[in-house]
Parts: C-alpha cells; structure tokens; sequence
C-alpha cells in the first residue's frame, strides 16, 4: 500500500523529497500571488494572472508541512519536555537569524532605491522595522515591514505548542490524544485572528495527523477519519462563522498537501531544488522584486515584454535566493545543530 511507503522511509530515516519538492511549490505560490497579480500583463498570460489569485494557498501547504514535519524531527531526535528550552533556541538560530538578516536586506535595498531614485521617499519607520525583529510589532500594532513575515509569527506559536503538546499527542492512549486536541481546539475560542496559531490549527492538525500515523501512534482509520473532521470543521468556521469565500480552495490545498507527501515518490530535481532554498525564496522574494523591476519595467510598454521581463526578474530572484541560502541559511542550520 502507498501509504505504508511514506512509514519505511520515516523507519529508514530517510528524507522525504515529497515535502522538500512540496515546499518548492508552496513557495511559488506564495511568490506568484504577489509578482503576476498585476491586470496589465494581460492578454498576454490571462491563465498566469488568474492562477496567481490562488497563490496564498501556499501559505495553507506550509502549514500543512509544519504539522507534518516539526513534529517528525522531533520524533526523530528523541524530543522531551526537558529538551523544550533547547528546542526553542534551535528555532531562534534556525529561523530567526535568517529572518532578521532578511530585515536587513530590505532596509539596505530600500536605502539604495532611496538613493538611487531621488524621488522616491524611503518609506521606512524605524520604530515598526526594530519592533518586527521580535514580532512585538503585533502587540504594538504595527504592520509587517514584509507581508510574508506573518506566516513566521504564527509558525513560531505553532513551535511552542508543538513543544508543549508533544508528550500529549504521541501518547498512544485514544483519550489522552483526544482530550489534548479538545485542549488545542479550546484555545480557538480565546484567540481568533490570522496572525494567531489557533485559526489556522484545524490546517496544523492534518499534517498532525499524518506524523502520528507514520509513526504508527495511529492507524489509517484515524487519519483519515480525523483529517476529514478537521477539515469540515474548517470548512464551516470559514464559510459559516467568518463568511470567508476560502473555504473550499484552502480545503482542496490542505487534501493536495497531503495527498502530495504520502503518494509523490519520484524525485523532481527542479522542485527538490526550489524546496531546499524555499525559505530563503520566501523571505526575501518581496524585498528584492520591488527593487529588481523598476529597473526597466516602467519603460517597458508591450505585455509580452513586461512578462519575459517579469520571468527574467523571478529567476534573478531565485538566484539570489540560493546565494542568501548559502551564506545566510545553510551556516544558520549548522550552527542550529550545535545548539
């Protein structure tokens, strides 16, 4: 059966390309919604512009991944509650330092445009770009300097209930699982807004879901059974209590996500590359198109040329993003190890 595959390569310790390719994809998502949105590229990719509309379900496929993958690396270390402040400092040099690094990069790329453009104010507030160092801009509502750092804060939340939770949900005990995840589903009620864990938890769950199945705390039953529930449950509380029209695009997302880690075997090399510098993709992807295209797009009238150019901005873009991730993240995650 398919799905005992994805259980040997986790018992192999191997790694699973499925997530890393499924990573690569969820990043071009995400990057597309914000770089071919634009109706002036029309008619030139009318297929393109309207795909790009659904981009933000990549938001959706990451949180799907973190559900499935945090959990399974702890596993795969042998993670205790002792271990709970080592496991948050691994975060802050494994994500953080990246992230902060990023806010540098876009102060310096908003400096030059600055410079460069006489004309162009520099449309920096330094209180909100030090209060994003450590999300506090939340608490002092303040934006986001880039509005892909949301997706971080509430990634961080979902590690120190993953911390908290872990005992809880891979006990192989039906009621001590269950009352944990009532515990979780609880604290919905007390919090509710995107930048808070709690309103994207029923996503979190499925991934959840799958972890606690390949390694064997439950069977295919309860996996399938409990991701259809939370999905349902999603469905309505986006439908019916928020009045969102996201419900079924995020809900297909979620079963594709899935879908995708368990029954995707063969290696893409492609998309295998563009998961291993996804994060570094995701961070920077805002800052340095906004600074790429004014270069030559304004002067740039014809459709089919504002595409080729935009195409020629995003593989520059990735470029970079690989040169960010060897020199930024990749020593981060080494020195995460050490921690």
């Amino acid at each position: 059966m398919k799905f005992e595959s994805l259980r040997e390569q986790v018992y192999n310790k191997s790694q699973i390309h499925s997530v890393q390719m499924l990573r690569g994809i969820a990043c071009l998502a995400v990057y597309f919604v914000h770089f071919f949105s634009e109706q002036k590229l029309l008619p030139a990719s009318k297929l393109l512009v309207k795909a790009s509309e659904y981009g933000y379900l990549g938001v959706q496929v990451f949180f799907v991944i973190s559900g499935f993958i945090i959990p399974l690396s702890m596993y795969r270390n042998k993670y205790d509650i002792q271990n709970f402040g080592n496991l948050f400092k691994r975060r802050l040099v494994r994500i953080e330092l990246p992230y902060v690094a990023s806010i540098a990069l876009l102060v310096l790329l908003k400096l030059i445009e600055h410079f460069v453009y006489r004309n162009k104010p520099l449309d920096l507030d330094w209180t909100t770009v030090l209060l994003n160092i450590g999300y506090l801009n939340v608490f002092w509502g303040k934006e986001f300097i880039n509005h892909a750092y949301w997706t971080l804060f509430v990634e961080l939340q979902f590690y120190l209930y993953i911390g908290l939770f872990f005992g809880l949900i891979t006990n192989k005990n039906f009621w001590i699982r269950h009352v944990a995840y009532l515990l979780l589903f609880g604290l919905n009620y007390w919090w509710v807004g995107s930048l808070f864990f709690h309103s994207h938890i029923l996503i979190f769950m499925v991934g959840i879901f799958a972890f606690q199945y390949v390694i064997r705390i439950i069977e295919l039953p309860e996996m399938l059974i409990g991701s259809a529930f939370v999905l349902i449950l999603n469905y309505y509380w986006l439908s019916q209590i928020l009045h969102l029209d996201t419900a079924i695009p995020i809900t297909l997302a979620t079963i594709f996500a899935i879908g995708f880690i368990f029954f995707i075997k063969k290696q893409i090399s492609v998309l295998d590359f563009l998961g291993k510098i996804s994060f570094s993709l995701y961070l920077i992807h805002v800052p340095v198109t906004v600074a790429l295209l004014p270069i030559l797009e304004p002067y740039i009238h014809r459709p089919s040329l504002i595409l080729v150019y935009r195409i020629g901005v995003l593989i520059s873009t990735i470029g970079i993003a690989y040169i960010y991730y060897r020199i930024i993240e990749k020593p981060a995650m080494s020195l995460s190890r050490k921690v």
